[in-house]
């Protein structure tokens, strides 16, 4: 991944846990995300036990290297499905530490405009 994509990723990553964070309808919609899917988001927010207010990216410092178990915080890989996609697996951290929560969505850039659309939050 080139370092302008992961600065755009990061960034859009961030801009989609603030709107999810302070519940912004609007902006949430521009991620692909429907009130029925924010819904689900609460949901497994609660599964979790984690407060959304508490998350926060990783590190940028670290958030494209990998730790010591090989998992990369913020990573993108090309999928099969869409050549013109990458896929992104985000995992949020609160008060310093890494959680269980992992962030997956689809990264895109046409014409200079990057656009991240939400597919899922799960617990892993």
């Amino acid at each position: 991944m080139e370092l302008s994509d992961g600065n755009k990723i990061y960034r859009l990553t961030a801009d989609l846990l603030m709107a999810i964070q302070n519940a912004e309808m609007v902006a949430l919609a521009d991620f692909g995300i429907t009130p029925a899917i924010y819904e689900e988001i609460q949901e497994e927010l609660e599964r979790s036990g984690e407060n959304v207010e508490n998350l926060t990216m990783p590190p940028y410092a670290i958030a494209f290297q990998a730790d010591r178990t090989g998992r990369i915080p913020l990573y993108s890989y090309e999928t099969q499905a869409d050549p013109q996609s990458r896929r992104v697996a985000c995992q949020f951290w609160a008060e310093g530490l890494k959680t269980d929560l992992t962030l997956i969505a689809d990264y895109k850039e046409r014409q200079g405009e990057a656009s991240l659309i939400f597919r899922l939050l799960e617990t892993q």
